[in-house]
């Protein structure tokens, strides 16, 4: 065994249980309803920045909440669920934060993951536009963005 290699897997393992806990817990409070105070604070506008940049009308907890709403990833966290008893989970990580250029303009970088106890699978990688929700699949081979219409049609349950 490598002696550099012993040092680093307790902070892969960390760094990855920590993304696994944010993306867990964004997704819980996604699933949360809003309070009335909370729907009035999301109804108004930001404050501008000084400097001009481009506002995304779609926040990524609205993103990772669309891409939950997907029935493809609502069966796949069921059955998930179910085949493993409970012990595992689906989820959404965001593998980086930092937005994702396509013909550009600006997407979140989400990734549906099987979620164990001691590590995560991904099964699926997704894009969902800063401008207007717009959701891309990544073809886990080629690398080939897809129009989710087209990533169905490729589907096999």
């Amino acid at each position: 065994m490598n002696k550099q290699s012993i040092p680093r897997k307790p902070a892969i393992a960390g760094a990855i249980a920590g993304l696994l806990a944010a993306a867990i817990g964004a997704w819980y409070v996604s699933m949360q309803p809003a309070t009335p105070a909370q729907q009035v604070q999301a109804a108004q506008p930001a404050p501008q920045a000084s400097a001009p940049a481009q506002v995304a009308a779609m926040s990524r907890e609205q993103a990772v909440q669309k891409l939950m709403e997907l029935p493809e990833l609502k069966r796949w966290a069921d059955r998930i669920e179910q085949r493993s008893g409970g012990k595992q989970h689906g989820a959404l990580l965001e593998p980086d934060p930092r937005p994702r250029a396509v013909n550009g303009q600006p997407y979140y970088q989400l990734t549906f993951v099987e979620n164990g106890e001691e590590s995560a699978q991904a099964i699926a990688s997704f894009l969902v536009s800063h401008a207007n929700g717009d959701i891309l699949v990544e073809d886990d081979i080629s690398g080939e963005l897809l129009s989710l219409d087209k990533w169905r049609l490729g589907l096999k349950d």
